[in-house]
């Protein structure tokens, strides 16, 4: 394992200058990829998601959500996440409903995000509309939580053209459906 210098990437994560930010974001991405993980960490990307440059928030909200899947999460960040699902960058909102989905891994998250991933479901980035129905499946698998108003997108998606899109919205399908039947 690398060495690890915290306090530089910290510094670097809360700089004003986009370009030192940036390298720091690509340093935290390459340690999370290998496992590691920090609380301080995701307090310093959670303001990041507010940043104006656009691979600022890609990263940020993507090193969210492996935290998240590292085990590591924060329900402070659920806002801001909902927020960067009607962000202008289809990468940025995809991520952003992966690391909510994730975040419901660690039962982190609430009615308003299922509200944000519904309209996700419209989006017109076939990935981002992906993203956001197995993010559905996840909150109502780990969460038990869900909207009636998520089944006629979902349905919707399982008349799309693309088999993995199919497949994701019949997988959340199947899991909303087992909250309704009991």
């Amino acid at each position: 394992m690398v060495d690890i210098d915290l306090d530089g990437m910290l510094k670097g994560l809360r700089s004003t200058d986009v370009e030192e930010c940036r390298a720091a974001l690509e340093d935290s991405r390459e340690l999370l990829t290998e496992g590691w993980a920090d609380r301080r960490l995701l307090q310093a990307l959670i303001p990041l998601t507010a940043a104006e440059d656009d691979q600022v928030r890609r990263d940020a909200s993507w090193c969210i959500g492996k935290l998240a899947l590292l085990k590591l999460g924060d329900p402070r960040s659920v806002e801001r996440l909902i927020a960067l699902t009607a962000d202008q960058d289809k990468e940025v909102r995809s991520n952003a409903a992966w690391a909510l989905g994730e975040l419901a891994g660690l039962r982190i998250g609430d009615t308003a995000s299922i509200e944000a991933l519904n309209t996700l479901l419209t989006d017109e980035d076939g990935e981002v509309r992906g993203m956001a129905a197995w993010a559905l499946g996840r909150m109502a698998e780990r969460m038990r939580i869900t909207s009636p108003a998520s089944i006629p997108l979902l349905k919707a998606m399982c008349r799309e053209g693309s088999e993995s899109l199919r497949k994701g919205a019949e997988w959340s399908l199947e899991r909303i459906e087992r909250i309704r039947a009991r």
